[in-house]
Protein backbone atom coordinates (compact mmCIF):
# COMPACT_ATOMS: atom_id res chain seq x y z
CA UNK A 1 0.00 0.00 0.00
CA UNK A 2 1.26 3.33 -1.22
CA UNK A 3 -0.59 6.14 1.17
CA UNK A 4 -1.06 9.42 -1.11
CA UNK A 5 1.37 12.28 -0.45
CA UNK A 6 -2.09 14.27 0.67
CA UNK A 7 -2.20 12.79 4.50
CA UNK A 8 -0.88 13.58 7.41
CA UNK A 9 -1.98 11.39 10.04
CA UNK A 10 -2.93 8.12 9.75
CA UNK A 11 -5.62 7.84 12.49
CA UNK A 12 -6.00 5.31 15.03
CA UNK A 13 -6.94 1.45 13.97
CA UNK A 14 -6.36 3.20 10.07
CA UNK A 15 -5.56 -0.39 9.24
CA UNK A 16 -6.06 -2.71 12.12
CA UNK A 17 -6.20 -6.27 11.96
CA UNK A 18 -5.68 -5.98 7.63
CA UNK A 19 -4.61 -9.60 7.27
CA UNK A 20 -3.68 -8.93 3.90
CA UNK A 21 -1.47 -6.00 3.82
CA UNK A 22 2.11 -7.03 3.31
CA UNK A 23 4.19 -3.47 2.95
CA UNK A 24 3.58 0.31 3.42
CA UNK A 25 5.10 3.47 2.10
CA UNK A 26 3.90 6.59 4.39
CA UNK A 27 4.85 10.06 2.64
CA UNK A 28 6.62 12.38 4.26
CA UNK A 29 3.56 14.22 4.28
CA UNK A 30 2.75 12.05 6.98
CA UNK A 31 3.60 13.74 10.53
CA UNK A 32 1.46 11.27 13.11
CA UNK A 33 1.03 7.41 13.25
CA UNK A 34 -1.86 7.15 15.66
CA UNK A 35 -2.00 4.35 18.03
CA UNK A 36 -2.95 1.00 16.75
CA UNK A 37 -2.71 2.25 13.14
CA UNK A 38 -1.56 -0.82 11.68
CA UNK A 39 -2.20 -3.22 14.86
CA UNK A 40 -2.48 -7.42 14.05
CA UNK A 41 -1.47 -7.07 10.23
CA UNK A 42 0.06 -10.25 10.00
CA UNK A 43 1.13 -10.17 6.22
CA UNK A 44 3.06 -7.00 7.08
CA UNK A 45 6.44 -7.75 6.69
CA UNK A 46 8.26 -3.53 5.73
CA UNK A 47 7.90 -0.29 6.75
CA UNK A 48 9.49 2.52 5.68
CA UNK A 49 8.93 5.43 7.73
CA UNK A 50 9.56 9.19 6.81
CA UNK A 51 11.59 11.80 8.47
CA UNK A 52 8.72 13.86 8.71
CA UNK A 53 6.69 11.15 11.60
CA UNK A 54 7.73 12.78 14.74
CA UNK A 55 6.30 10.00 17.21
CA UNK A 56 5.28 6.77 16.51
CA UNK A 57 1.93 6.28 19.22
CA UNK A 58 0.68 3.60 21.45
CA UNK A 59 0.49 -0.16 19.48
CA UNK A 60 0.68 1.54 16.36
CA UNK A 61 2.42 -1.70 14.93
CA UNK A 62 1.74 -4.51 17.90
CA UNK A 63 1.93 -7.75 16.63
CA UNK A 64 2.54 -7.29 12.89
CA UNK A 65 3.51 -11.16 13.61
CA UNK A 66 5.50 -11.09 10.03
CA UNK A 67 7.69 -7.70 10.92
CA UNK A 68 11.31 -8.33 10.84
CA UNK A 69 13.33 -5.34 10.56
CA UNK A 70 12.27 -1.47 11.62
CA UNK A 71 14.52 1.64 11.17
CA UNK A 72 13.53 4.69 13.33
CA UNK A 73 14.36 7.83 11.17
CA UNK A 74 16.01 10.83 12.97
CA UNK A 75 12.65 12.68 13.00
CA UNK A 76 10.96 10.24 15.87
CA UNK A 77 11.87 11.81 19.20
CA UNK A 78 9.17 9.18 21.52
CA UNK A 79 7.87 5.55 20.96
CA UNK A 80 4.69 4.89 22.41
CA UNK A 81 3.52 1.94 24.66
CA UNK A 82 3.56 -1.16 22.75
CA UNK A 83 4.36 -0.22 19.71
CA UNK A 84 6.12 -2.93 18.44
CA UNK A 85 5.37 -5.54 20.86
CA UNK A 86 4.26 -8.85 19.88
CA UNK A 87 6.07 -8.56 16.60
CA UNK A 88 7.44 -12.14 16.74
CA UNK A 89 9.82 -12.30 14.10
CA UNK A 90 11.06 -8.82 14.24
CA UNK A 91 15.08 -9.46 14.58
CA UNK A 92 16.28 -6.30 13.54
CA UNK A 93 15.67 -2.18 15.49
CA UNK A 94 17.87 0.92 14.91
CA UNK A 95 16.55 3.83 16.68
CA UNK A 96 17.89 7.16 15.79
CA UNK A 97 19.87 9.59 17.74
CA UNK A 98 16.92 11.96 18.29
CA UNK A 99 15.10 9.35 20.34
CA UNK A 100 14.58 10.51 23.82
CA UNK A 101 11.69 8.08 25.36
CA UNK A 102 10.69 4.67 24.87
CA UNK A 103 6.93 3.79 26.24
CA UNK A 104 6.25 0.61 28.75
CA UNK A 105 6.58 -3.14 27.01
CA UNK A 106 7.37 -1.49 23.21
CA UNK A 107 9.33 -4.59 22.43
CA UNK A 108 7.41 -6.98 25.01
CA UNK A 109 7.69 -10.73 23.58
CA UNK A 110 9.53 -9.52 20.51
CA UNK A 111 11.29 -12.73 20.42
CA UNK A 112 13.31 -13.01 17.79
CA UNK A 113 15.32 -9.52 18.73
CA UNK A 114 18.97 -10.25 17.58
CA UNK A 115 20.09 -6.80 16.59
CA UNK A 116 19.31 -3.86 18.57
CA UNK A 117 21.26 -0.29 17.80
CA UNK A 118 20.43 2.93 19.14
CA UNK A 119 22.14 5.77 17.51
CA UNK A 120 21.24 8.24 20.59
CA UNK A 121 24.53 9.25 22.23
CA UNK A 122 22.63 9.75 25.54
CA UNK A 123 20.43 6.63 26.24
CA UNK A 124 17.09 7.40 25.74
CA UNK A 125 14.48 7.20 28.88
CA UNK A 126 13.08 3.84 29.29
CA UNK A 127 9.45 3.47 30.77
CA UNK A 128 8.05 -0.13 33.01
CA UNK A 129 9.66 -3.33 31.16
CA UNK A 130 10.38 -2.45 27.54
CA UNK A 131 11.69 -5.74 26.74
CA UNK A 132 9.94 -7.43 29.22
CA UNK A 133 12.87 -9.89 29.62
CA UNK A 134 16.19 -9.72 29.59
CA UNK A 135 17.34 -10.58 25.69
CA UNK A 136 20.34 -11.99 24.54
CA UNK A 137 20.55 -9.93 21.52
CA UNK A 138 23.75 -7.31 21.66
CA UNK A 139 22.99 -3.30 22.17
CA UNK A 140 25.31 -1.52 19.93
CA UNK A 141 25.61 1.98 20.92
CA UNK A 142 27.62 5.50 19.20
CA UNK A 143 31.11 5.41 20.17
CA UNK A 144 32.04 7.27 23.40
CA UNK A 145 28.49 6.42 24.96
CA UNK A 146 29.22 2.99 26.53
CA UNK A 147 29.62 4.17 29.94
CA UNK A 148 26.61 5.72 29.70
CA UNK A 149 24.52 3.05 28.71
CA UNK A 150 26.12 0.44 30.90
CA UNK A 151 25.16 2.59 34.25
CA UNK A 152 21.86 3.57 32.69
CA UNK A 153 18.82 0.88 32.84
CA UNK A 154 19.50 0.01 29.55
CA UNK A 155 21.92 -2.64 30.93
CA UNK A 156 19.75 -4.88 33.07
CA UNK A 157 17.77 -5.63 29.47
CA UNK A 158 20.88 -6.80 27.17
CA UNK A 159 23.57 -9.39 27.68
CA UNK A 160 26.46 -7.28 26.08
CA UNK A 161 26.29 -3.21 25.08
CA UNK A 162 29.47 -2.62 22.70
CA UNK A 163 30.66 0.44 20.79
CA UNK A 164 30.01 0.97 17.48
CA UNK A 165 31.84 3.78 14.70
CA UNK A 166 28.36 6.21 13.40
Amino acid sequence: VTIGNSVTTIGDYAFDSCDSLASVTIPDSVTTIGSSAFLGCDSLTSVTIPDSVTAISSSAFSSCSSLTSVTIPDSVTTIGDYAFSVCRNLSSFTISSTVVSIGKSVFSDCESLKEFVSLAVNPPSLDWEPFKNPISSVLQVPRGSLERYKASDWNKYFSRIEEIDD
